[in-house]
């Protein structure tokens, strides 16, 4: 199938990829949104959640509640939507002694008329003859299909065949005597985060990771768990320091080689040769514990600690700390993180997330206004919070999962970024970049006007015009009275490959037409074409701010070259983007001879390297 071809039969797809970039604003981004569900994807009869302590029927309702391993408990009437009751109290249970034997080592027997279930550690039982014979009711092939370490069971009073099972991944519920099943758990706020490894990965309080797989959070195992976007860097940090401090750690960072650490009695250390020795800070009064460390990855010396309550400073590498508390509520820091150039705070607590201003560059005063931004998240404990590049800010709350928003500072640091991959790199004529921080609307370098593509209420799409020659510049921006400058460097070529906020390239396969999945191999001898930006000038010549024609599109004028781990692969066609504003198609021929794994993907023009991105390979099976 021909480039133009797939194009016009995904015109659709270009829509929602515009989504997906992260420099694109078609969505709102002043509310707070979730980041997938509450619910886990474990390979179960049903998406599960985390540990629950106790379910059972309310009398004369039939309302089924279940208590969290939180201590809260949540009903639902209707079996899909669960709402939070500070009413009712776990019901006490009878567990039946007279049994003649239990299925399991150390099982619990629970009477329900005149059957008996017993709760073991791996499965769920059920008997009809006072225990002589025992029915599984959750095994096959040697596993339980709906998780283990079970800790309740509970009978529908109106229906005996109605049955509902709690364990530590869930509720699950059975409506013909334990048959079969199904999860209760899509909507139970129980996914217990307890630190954001980046935006879509997290961690939970058992201490294994997340990620979000087709929109829902699936777990990491294996080699897949240590790769650098999902694994938990503080924990590594934190081991080997704690082995160079001869300390017992409990918060660590590194950026360069200036590391801090902090130690579960309190203190803070600090290192300038990459952990090998350590500076013992003076000791701050009244802290017990450092829970948590933000350092700055441009200015190193400046961070912050988390230490209960308090939050404390320094600005000089950790040679002393002083308290910027201020009048923050008296509740537990949990995470932290800032933007020092903009000298703004965001710290999530027991009581939700608050952010306040704070000089960042140096020793002002403490921070005296601080604001709850928890408003329509649900009321939890935030554990961590994360600022993003472009703008955006990340929570994990107790329970509830990961939301995501506009950060509310976003009007006081107005930056460009290239539109692919939100990096300060160059662009070129004909380039997509994006303004964050203002909704703009007329932007100029000297006399030159660059169209404004799209623009949400803080967010806006640009492209260099074709006619714009190499140079530094400062663009001038205007939105709603305000004006502010940005510098921008124009190269003939700066290539740059669309990625999705995980970072994965957007790549399309070029017989079907589809996106490829970044967790699934590409196969040898196929074509794919990426999604690209900063290719330049074509031919024949093409107005800027015009979507390129369906039919022959102008072709890029400056070779354009692809490689694979260091090897060139034969680039057929680069383009710009059938019907688009500011993208290039670059279709690649994969080898027919590849290495199953992944593989680094990049494009050159000009001497000019683009981001470097991973591409899943898998070799052709095929019979030759």
């Amino acid at each position: 199938m021909c480039l133009f071809t797939t194009i016009r039969r995904v015109a659709a797809l270009f829509a929602i990829l515009a989504i997906l970039v992260p420099a694109s604003f078609a969505q709102n981004l002043l509310s707070w949104k979730r980041v997938a569900g509450t619910a886990t994807d474990e390979g179960l009869a049903g998406l599960a959640s985390g540990p629950v302590k106790a379910v059972w029927y309310a009398p004369g309702t039939g309302q089924l509640l279940a208590q969290t391993a939180t201590g809260r408990v949540f009903e639902t009437s209707d079996f899909v939507h669960w709402r939070l009751n500070t009413a009712d109290a776990v019901p006490s249970r009878d567990y039946e002694q007279g049994a003649s034997s239990v299925p399991e080592a150390g099982a619990r027997v629970q009477p329900a008329g005149s059957r008996l279930y017993a709760i073991g550690s791996g499965n769920l039982y059920m008997s009809n003859d006072r225990g002589r014979q025992w029915l599984n009711l959750t095994g096959f092939n040697g596993i339980s299909v709906i998780g283990s370490g079970f800790t309740a069971v509970a009978v529908a009073p109106s229906n005996p065949q109605e049955i509902t099972a709690a364990n530590q991944f869930g509720v699950w519920r059975s409506l013909d005597g334990g048959i079969s099943w199904s999860g209760l758990n899509e909507e139970l706020p129980n996914l217990l985060v307890r630190k954001l490894l980046n935006r879509r990965a997290v961690m939970l309080a058992d201490g294994s990771p997340l990620s979000v797989k087709a929109g829902v959070w699936t777990g990491i195992t294996g080699s897949a768990a240590s790769e650098s976007t999902v694994s938990n860097k503080e924990s590594e940090l934190i081991a080997r320091f704690g082995a160079t401090a001869h300390s017992n750690l409990s918060a660590a960072v590194q950026s360069g080689s200036l590391a801090y650490a902090g130690t579960q009695d309190g203190r803070l250390l600090s290192s300038r040769d990459n952990g090998a020795t350590w500076l013992d800070s003076p000791a701050v009064p009244g802290v017990s514990r450092i829970d948590r460390i933000w350092q700055d990855s441009e200015r190193p010396e400046i961070a912050l600690a988390a230490a209960g309550a308090r939050l404390l400073r320094t600005i000089n590498g950790g040679l002393f700390w002083d308290d910027v508390t201020g009048t923050l509520p008296d509740t537990q820091i949990h995470g932290l993180t800032a933007d020092r150039s903009a000298g703004v705070v965001y710290v999530a607590t027991d009581r939700g997330v608050f952010s306040a201003s704070l000089s960042l560059n140096d020793a002002g005063p403490a921070a005296t206004n601080w604001v709850s931004i928890s408003r329509d998240l649900p009321a939890a404990a935030a554990w961590d919070v994360m600022l993003n590049p472009d703008n955006t800010l990340t929570v994990a709350l107790d329970g509830y999962g990961v939301f995501e928003t506009a950060a509310p500072h976003r009007t006081h640091n107005v930056r460009v970024v290239n539109g692919a991959d939100m990096s300060d790199r160059a662009a070129a004529p004909g380039s997509l970049i994006s303004v964050l921080g203002a909704s703009i609307s007329m932007v100029r370098a000297g006399t030159v006007s660059y169209p404004v593509i799209a623009a949400s209420d803080q967010s806006s799409q640009l492209q260099v015009p074709f006619e714009a020659v190499s140079g530094t510049y400062s663009l001038a921006l205007e939105a709603a009275g305000e004006r502010w400058t940005a510098p921008l460097t124009v190269k003939d070529a700066a290539p740059a490959i669309f990625v999705d906020a995980e970072g994965a390239p957007l790549i399309l396969d070029a017989a079907s037409g589809l996106v490829l999945d970044p967790n699934i191999g590409v196969r040898a001898a196929s074509s794919v074409q990426l999604l690209a930006t900063g290719l330049g000038k074509v031919s024949p010549e093409w107005p800027t701010g015009i979507p390129a024609p369906l039919d022959a599109p102008p072709v890029v004028n400056a070779a354009v070259t692809a490689f694979l781990d260091g090897a060139p692969v034969k680039v057929t066609k680069a383009t710009l983007a059938p019907g688009y504003v500011g993208y290039y198609v670059v279709e690649l021929q994969i080898p027919s001879i590849v290495n199953r794994g992944a593989s680094e993907l990049r494009i050159v023009m000009n001497g000019e390297e683009s981001n470097r991105v991973k591409l899943y390979l898998e070799p052709n099976l095929a019979p030759l």
